[in-house]
């Protein structure tokens, strides 16, 4: 059985890394449409609907690094501009294995508890097709 590093992890928009991550999770899921009739002899019934994905992350707030921080985030919501190439990689920041697709920051939240580092998290929502790389 191959093991991977989740150390390996990282989502890459276009050649921007999103920084400091701790944890990310991507979701993949489909709609099953109820398509019981009477002839289903009692047992429910369905078709493969519409499939949709989202990524969700979460890490340590800090601005420093090359790559994409919560704050350039936060501002690409507000501005409108949250649109993403995205890609979800189990190699590290190579971006040479994974899936890709186009997706928008969905959200991002940042929260400071007392006496503790300043964490984010945040989604993208995925805008089409995924793919693997």
């Amino acid at each position: 059985m191959a093991k991977i590093n989740g150390t390996l992890n990282a989502i890459i928009n276009g050649s921007d890394k999103v920084l400091h991550q701790a944890n990310s999770t991507l979701n993949v899921n489909v709609d099953l449409p109820d398509a019981t009739t009477k002839e289903s002899a009692g047992w429910a019934e369905h078709i493969n609907g519409l499939r949709d994905w989202e990524i969700t992350f979460d890490g340590k707030y800090d601005e420093t690094g090359e790559g994409l921080t919560p704050d350039e985030i936060l501002a690409a919501i507000i501005g409108r501009t949250a649109d993403a190439a995205v890609k979800f990689t189990t190699d590290g920041a190579t971006g040479a294995a994974g899936w890709t697709g186009d997706g928008t920051f969905r959200n991002i939240s940042i929260n400071g508890a007392q006496e503790t580092p300043i964490t984010f998290s945040g989604s993208i929502k995925g805008n089409g097709a995924l793919a693997a790389i």
